[in-house]
Order: C-alpha cells, then sequence, then structure tokens
C-alpha cells in the first residue's frame, strides 16, 4: 500500500478496534509533519473504542453516515466496515475528488503496517538530517527499518495463510449448497471456465461434471456446435443486438436483477425426443463492479409445453457476487441468498433453524429474526412424524427427498413442498440445509385428477351399489306390504310378529344407509392427511361395492389378509381407490379371456397381505388375459388404456401408481400373456 499522506484530509467510517489504532498514529507525534487531519470519525455504535478515543482527541464524531457523504473538503474516505446500506451511501460520494479506501481484516492491517513503516522512516529521516549521526548510526537505523518491513510482511504472510485455510472452508461450504439445491445450476468465471456443475445439472443434462468443469465446455450438454451460454453472454457483456443474433427473441431482461437475462428454447439433443428449457443468468461482480462470473439456473418446462399448461415463471433473484479469488464469507452470503429457492440451514441435533435466505422471508411471509432459533417442523403439519424420523436418521453426506409436504406460511395460509434435505457441514458444525421448492399447483392438479378417476370408477360401481341398496329396500317394501294386507282384512298383528318386522325394517334401512355412506366417503374430495391405518380395511371396503359385480361376473374370491400385519401411513380413502382400480382391472381382464378362449374359463382373484422385512406387502392376482411387454412397459402412462374405446379412460393404475409413491411405496408386476397377472404393492411398515 503506497499513499501520500502529506496534507491528507481523511474521514473514518467504523469506530471498531484497528480504527483507534490508525487514530493514535495519524494524531500521533511520529507523523505531525506530514499535517494529517482527521475530519470525523463515524459509527452507530457510541460505545466503539475508536468513537471514544476520537473523542478524547476532539476529533468530531457522529452516528450519521449521510454527514460523512455531503462533508466537503475531504480528501479521503477510510472504511472500515461491511455494510450493504453504507455501499448504497457511499455511492453519492464524487469518486473524481474524495478516494474510498475499503479496509477488509487484511487491508486494515495492511494500512496500520504501512503508516508503522512511514512513522519509522521519517524518524530515521529527521536524524540523519539532524547532522548529528555517524555511519554505523545511520545503519543501525537502517536495520531497525529493515526489521519494522520484514515484521510486517511476516505478520501479512501469516494472515494470508490463515485467510487461504478460511477461504477454503468457505469455498467447501458453497459447494455443499450449489450441490444441494434441487435446481439446475452452473457457474462460470470471468474466463468462461466452468467452475461449478450441481447434480440436479448432471440429472437433467445426462453429462457429469467431471466431464465440464475445468473446461469452457459448458455448451456441450445443449448444442451440436459451440455457442455461447447465457452466462457466457453475461460475461461476454454482450450488447443487446448481439445477444438478439444468438437468442433470437426468446430472450429478455429479467425484471428483478439488473444486467440479468432469461429466455426458453427448445433442445433437440437433449434426452430422447429433446427438451424445452427455461434458464435465467445474472453477474457475479466484484466489490468494485467488475464481473467475475456468472451464474445460470435450468428448469425443465418440456411437460408444461406438451399439456399447453401456462408456465408460471418463478423470480430468481440474484444479487451481485464478489471477486471469484477472495471467495470470501460475503460471496457464500450472496450464493445463499440468491438461490431460486427457499433453503433453511437447520441445527442437526434440536432441528431448529439456524438461518435462513432471502427467498424464505418472501415465500413464508416471515422475517429472518422471527424464524431463528424456532424448529423447522414446526412450520409444516406437526402430526407428520415421517420428516422428523428422517431427519434424525439422516446419515452424514447423504440427503433425503419429502414429496407433497404440507407448509404454512405466517398468515397460517397452507401451500404443498418438495423438501430436499442434505447433511453437510456449515460454519464448522454439523447441520442440514433443506431447500423447499412450491408444488402447490402441481398437487392440486393431481388431486383433481385422482378425484375424476374416483368419479369414472363409481361408474363402474353402480351396478354394485344398486343391487346392495335393493336388498334392503325390497326386504322394507315386503315388511311393508305385509302389515298393510293384515290392517286392511282386519287382523290383528301379534305383537311379537309386528316387532320382527320393524326391526327387519330398521335394520336394512341403516344397511341401506351405511351403502349410501360409504359411497359418499368415497366419492368425496379429501384433504391430504396422513394417518396410521391396517391395510386390510380398505381391501375389505372394496366388497362393500363390487361385491355384486363380482358376483354376477361369477368370479371366485380369495381373500388371505395377514390379521396380525403392521401399520402404515397412507389414507383410507384413496388407497380404497388403488384396490377398486386393481379389483375393476382384474374383473375386465378375465371377461376378456372368457371371450377370446372358453366360456367356462375359471375366473378366480387372489388378495393377500403379508409382511416381508420392514414392509407390509398386498398382492392382488387374477386368471384373466395378462400382458404383453410391450403393455406392460406403458400401463403407468397417463391415457394409456387396452380397452376399447368408451371402455376405459387410462387413468386408473396411472392414478394408482402416484397414490402408491406418495406413501413411499412401490409397485410391480408379474405377468405373462395368457396366464393372468399379478400386482406386488410394498409400503414401509410402522415399527
Amino acid at each position: 500500500m503506497n499513499i501520500d499522506l502529506k496534507g491528507l484530509k481523511i474521514a473514518i467510517i467504523g469506530g471498531n478496534s484497528p480504527c483507534k489504532q490508525i487514530l493514535e498514529i495519524l494524531l500521533g507525534p511520529g507523523l505531525k509533519e506530514l499535517d494529517i487531519q482527521v475530519l470525523v470519525v463515524a459509527d452507530t455504535l457510541i460505545q466503539a473504542k475508536g468513537i471514544k478515543y476520537a473523542q478524547e482527541k476532539g476529533v468530531f464524531t457522529t452516528m450519521n453516515y449521510d454527514e460523512v457523504c455531503n462533508l466537503s473538503g475531504m480528501d479521503v474516505i477510510l472504511k472500515l466496515k461491511n455494510d450493504e446500506i453504507l455501499t448504497c451511501m457511499l455511492e453519492k460520494v464524487n469518486t473524481e475528488h474524495v478516494s474510498i479506501i475499503d479496509l477488509d481484516a487484511y487491508r486494515a492491517m495492511s494500512f496500520l503496517n504501512f503508516l508503522k513503516s512511514e512513522e519509522e522512516r521519517l524518524q530515521i529521516k529527521r536524524k540523519i538530517q539532524s547532522n548529528k549521526i555517524d555511519k554505523l548510526e545511520i545503519v543501525d537505523l537502517f536495520d531497525r527499518f529493515t526489521t519494522v518491513i520484514q515484521e510486517n510482511a511476516e505478520e501479512e504472510n501469516k494472515y494470508l495463510k490463515t485467510e487461504r485455510e478460511d477461504l477454503l472452508e468457505v469455498e467447501k461450504e458453497i459447494s455443499q449448497i450449489i450441490q444441494g439445491s434441487i435446481i439446475p445450476t452452473f457457474i462460470i468465471n470471468n474466463e468462461h471456465i466452468l467452475t461449478h456443475w450441481n447434480r440436479a445439472c448432471e440429472d437433467l443434462t445426462g453429462h457429469n461434471a467431471y466431464e465440464l468443469v475445468g473446461t469452457d465446455r459448458q455448451w456441450v450438454p445443449f448444442r451440436s456446435a459451440k455457442r455461447p451460454t447465457m452466462a457466457d453472454v453475461i460475461v461476454s457483456e454482450m450488447s443487446e443486438e448481439e445477444v438478439s443474433n444468438y437468442y433470437g427473441s426468446s430472450w429478455k431482461k429479467s425484471g428483478l436483477i439488473n444486467a440479468a437475462y432469461e429466455a426458453e428454447e427448445f433442445f433437440p439433443h437433449m434426452g430422447k425426443e429433446g427438451k424445452w428449457i427455461f434458464f435465467t443468468a445474472a453477474p457475479i461482480k466484484s466489490p468494485d463492479g467488475r464481473i467475475m462470473g456468472a451464474i445460470e439456473t435450468l428448469k425443465d418446462i418440456t411437460e408444461d409445453k406438451k399439456t399447453h399448461e401456462e408456465l408460471e415463471l418463478q423470480d430468481k433473484e440474484l444479487s451481485t457476487l464478489h471477486d471469484k479469488y477472495k471467495k470470501s464469507e460475503e460471496k457464500y452470503r450472496s450464493l445463499f441468498n440468491n438461490n431460486p429457492s427457499p433453503i433453511f440451514i437447520i441445527d442437526r441435533q434440536t432441528l431448529e433453524i439456524l438461518d435462513v435466505n432471502h427467498r424464505v422471508e418472501e415465500e413464508y411471509g416471515y422475517t429472518k429474526t422471527e424464524l431463528l432459533g424456532t424448529p423447522f417442523l414446526d412450520i409444516g403439519d406437526t402430526s407428520d412424524e415421517t420428516i422428523k424420523e428422517g431427519l434424525e436418521g439422516l446419515a452424514e453426506n447423504n440427503s433425503i427427498l419429502f414429496t407433497k409436504r404440507k407448509h404454512f406460511k405466517k398468515d397460517k395460509i397452507s401451500f404443498f413442498v418438495t423438501i430436499k434435505v442434505v447433511n453437510a457441514r456449515y460454519s464448522h458444525r454439523d447441520v442440514l440445509i433443506a431447500s423447499a421448492t412450491n408444488t402447490t399447483e402441481s398437487v392440486e392438479k393431481e388431486t383433481q385428477l385422482i378425484q375424476a378417476g374416483k368419479l369414472a370408477t363409481l361408474g363402474t360401481m353402480a351396478a354394485g351399489m344398486a343391487h346392495e341398496i335393493n336388498q334392503p329396500l325390497n326386504v322394507i317394501q315386503i315388511c311393508a306390504d305385509l302389515i298393510l294386507k293384515m290392517i286392511k282384512k282386519g287382523h290383528n298383528i301379534p305383537d311379537d310378529e309386528l316387532i320382527i318386522m320393524a326391526n327387519d325394517i330398521i335394520d336394512n334401512v341403516a344397511r341401506a344407509a351405511g351403502v349410501i355412506k360409504h359411497v359418499r366417503d368415497f366419492a368425496r374430495q379429501s384433504e391430504r392427511d396422513l394417518k396410521k391405518l391396517v391395510i386390510n380395511d380398505p381391501i375389505n371396503d372394496v366388497f362393500k361395492v363390487l361385491g355384486h359385480q363380482l358376483m354376477v361376473h361369477s368370479i371366485k374370491v380369495n381373500l388371505d389378509l395377514d390379521p396380525q400385519i403392521s401399520e402404515i401411513r397412507a389414507e383410507h380413502n384413496r388407497l380404497e381407490q388403488v384396490f377398486i382400480n386393481l379389483v375393476t382391472n382384474a374383473i375386465d381382464s378375465m371377461d376378456e379371456k372368457a371371450k377370446k378362449e372358453d366360456a367356462s374359463v375359471e375366473k378366480i382373484l387372489n388378495i393377500k397381505t403379508y409382511a416381508e422385512g420392514g414392509w407390509v406387502v398386498a398382492e392382488v392376482s387374477d386368471t384373466g388375459l395378462g400382458m404383453t411387454d410391450e403393455v406392460k412397459r406403458k400401463i403407468f402412462e397417463p391415457f394409456f388404456t387396452t380397452k376399447k374405446t368408451g371402455k376405459g379412460t387410462g387413468l386408473g393404475i396411472s392414478i394408482s401408481f402416484g397414490i402408491i409413491k406418495d406413501y413411499s411405496g412401490t409397485i410391480d408386476i408379474i405377468t405373462e400373456y395368457g396366464e393372468g397377472a399379478t400386482f406386488i404393492i410394498k409400503f414401509p411398515a410402522i415399527e
């Protein structure tokens, strides 16, 4: 550091310990002949050591930074505080006449060493000019000066070594946060070299980080020939005309971040059939405003394009990032706060919130202060014990995904999220890093699809319901007719017979009401509410509405349900829908086989439940037509059906697959064309 101190008029912002040390030298006798003036010392903390020392020396002090910015006659501002608001205020200062020196911990130490060296140099100069010194004394003075310079250099080297170790730790934390994000993200530096390519990016593009990081080949997953990515456009600071040459009319400036761009484009080389990608890129800047790199996030919107659903653009708040070579806590904080997803840092032991990014405050409506120290589980459905169990059992360096979980905003409005949690290190402690993505729209659409599936299923249940209701109505009709006939003929009805008929009427009214209630409960659109249940219960309820169907179709039913089976966590209503879909498909398959082969083919439906390891297993098998390999591959696709036009929607098995996945279950099929099919469903057992 080399500054001409002579006649310098100085303002100091920040009254911490380095401020006092700097004042002691600037106001001391060693630099008196340079006629240095300290015009003001500013800090919002009036008890700061530098403020107190300045007051003792008669230097003007203030708590209002605007007074410093508007001060006339100063040459330099020494900035000893790191404050975003202060940075905005200092933008008002005319830097053509006033220099602003940003002194972080290292630069403050370097500046102090410079002042000490100047003090020593002036002392030597005064002695030499006194003409009362011999050569040996001059040699001794220069030895002393050399020693001071050497000690300063050693002190700075020691500090730089410690700083380098801290920076390596910060870089590790930054990489963990980027890797833990479920948003595909990559970062390049100002030389267009790829520095980060997270796992979500690998999953989306099919290209591994080790193939690309350290090269300028970030274009490879998207293009057949080299062409700038949007991040390259940002780093090259291309004009709007140049950007339009590459991206046509598909790009636009971000409405939130200055100098950030966003666009959507179809990439035919990605995946088997190509992909539509929405991407956003923003600059990473150093404190002096130079672009040091760019961050780009990607979103696969292929499905939205295919189904013509309106894309809800997610505003991504990306702010200025510091010099890549500094790699300090400020760089980590900027990456953390500007991640498009809400991120929570959670204590590994207590599950309390240690830190949140800006996106959490926007999405949930809480301030950061309100969230710090509160249990992470309290912002969600506290009755959902699976999240707590999953977090407590998460091993080091592992991750876990929770889908369709309910969270609550500050105003108690609920919404659904997908939560990805990584067990990692943060500020030298074990923590959980959780990112939450709002999936309310997709969950609502899926719920509507499930409800549509229920209503379609009710059509196939109509015959069974009619039989179940007609039976008690016939009994009621017979009893009523008998009573009327006996009254018309003037017969006295014995009390015991009257009691028997009245009881028959009461029992059958209750039976009919029970059938109607069950159908109404099945048809209603239920809230997502996972509870402990025995899988045998929804299986048994299937036969309340399909029992007559099975009898009419001459199907023999074998039930082998384990009465000691463990409980699972699910929803009765939706599990019943799964088994109704499987049973109705089995009926259709066995009828089809009887039509094609021989009307006398024996139709058998087998349903059994049992425990296997830590799983609860349900098997549904039939003696129907079975499936070809091609049908088996497509069976879980929405709207795929082998039934004739008008006979099926193609949603039943697809909806069932989604419900089973929601409850962390699996479904497998064992089948051979002409030999029937067996569906094997597994759910995690509750210990």
